[in-house]
């Protein structure tokens, strides 16, 4: 039986009325919510005459006195009683002291008082709503992050007040959390396309380099036939991966707010962005992403056969900068995008008789005039010789 059931209860037994009309209010509750129950079982109760709700909502004001009294007398003991937890600064490791008592609050919370600065109490609960699982939004109650234990309903409603005391501007989630009487599920429900979005934001911001590189290298696949076969080549080396995950980020983002956000305009408008961007990027740097254009020594591959096994040599497959850098921006092939290939290798190859053994790896990179260019160049190497 919660406090203010017993003071009801209390106040029933002591009122000129007699039981039997005011029952409804001897068995009244304050779970899940007082409110919520006054307002179902008796302001809204057709059964009831206006006459009998003026009673038993002069009973319930007279219980909510006395209740009122009660949690003041309370407040005033804890505040004796319990002592201050040692921090003298704020999150960000300022000294409390030197901010205004407007900007601060504190609460009371497993027997300890903590002084917090309203803007990390800020900071912690929108981080606490747009909490995610991957794409997922999983929004919770804010956590102490002196002890690690999540804030209760009170405590969020004294720091609401205190926000709309002082010159912030209160957040639209914190808001519209505090219109939906701090239920996280009714949150959830009413805003889960802006969390869905701040997942994703949320997604890249603590992803590690080698998870959005595969992300990078899946978005690049999507748009294939768009990009004229573009690839990110999975073998780069740490280092290059991460100025590729640098570099495509934006594009990224694009991407998977076109492929997840629950807005259909703006996933529309998102994805033609990535689209268009990627477009304008490889025409411009059409060998981004591979070995050569991040200067990655190519190592020998060696090829078995039915008879013997023979290693292509290393001046065949070994890249020439100088070269190579010229050739891939010469005009014949500023429009196509091959894999690291040099006509000198060629050359050698043929010369050594096992043009049989040369391959472009992978073949899905190359499009149909990189192979005739290649094609041509072969034949006409072949008739020089």
């Amino acid at each position: 039986m919660g406090l203010i059931t017993y003071i009801l209860r209390a106040h029933i037994e002591k009122c000129e009325y007699p039981i039997f009309n005011v029952c409804p209010m001897y068995f009244f509750t304050d779970i899940p919510d007082k409110l919520d129950n006054l307002n179902t079982f008796v302001v809204e109760n057709d059964f009831f005459t206006e006459k009998q709700k003026k009673v038993y909502m002069d009973l319930f004001s007279k219980a909510q006195k006395h209740y009122f009294s009660f949690s003041k007398l309370a407040r005033i003991w804890k505040n004796k009683k319990y002592s201050y937890y040692n921090n003298d600064v704020d999150l960000c490791l300022k000294p409390l002291d030197s901010f205004p008592e407007s900007q601060k609050i504190t609460l009371i919370h497993f027997e300890k008082k903590y002084v917090f600065r309203l803007t990390d109490l800020m900071n912690i609960w929108i981080r606490a709503l747009t909490k995610n699982n991957g794409f997922s939004p999983n929004p919770q109650y804010p956590f102490n992050p002196y002890i690690n234990r999540p804030f209760r309903k009170h405590h969020l409603y004294n720091i609401y007040l205190k926000l709309l005391d002082s010159n912030f501007i209160i957040p639209n989630l914190i808001q519209s959390f505090f219109k939906l009487n701090m239920n996280i599920t009714k949150f959830e429900l009413h805003n889960y396309p802006i969390l869905k979005d701040y997942a994703i934001d949320y997604y890249l911001k603590e992803s590690d380099y080698a998870t959005l590189f595969l992300d990078i290298i899946h978005m690049v696949e999507t748009f294939k036939i768009e990009l004229q076969y573009a690839y990110i080549d999975t073998r780069l080396p740490e280092e290059a991966m991460k100025e590729v995950v640098v570099i495509m980020k934006p594009y990224l983002r694009d991407f998977l707010v076109g492929s997840l956000s629950c807005n259909t305009l703006k996933k529309e408008i998102s994805r033609s962005a990535a689209l268009n961007g990627l477009r304008c990027f490889f025409q411009r740097f059409p060998l981004f992403g591979t070995m050569r254009y991040h200067n990655v020594p190519i190592l020998g591959t060696s090829h078995s056969s039915s008879s013997s096994s023979s290693s292509f040599p290393s001046a065949a497959i070994s890249v020439n900068n100088s070269r190579n850098a010229s050739f891939a921006k010469s005009n014949s092939f500023s429009s196509t995008r091959m894999h690291p290939f040099n006509i000198l290798a060629l050359k050698d190859l043929l010369s050594s008789g096992i043009f049989s053994k040369c391959f472009f790896a992978p073949v899905k990179s190359l499009n149909f005039f990189a192979v005739m260019a290649a094609f041509k160049s072969t034949l006409f190497l072949k008739a020089t010789m």
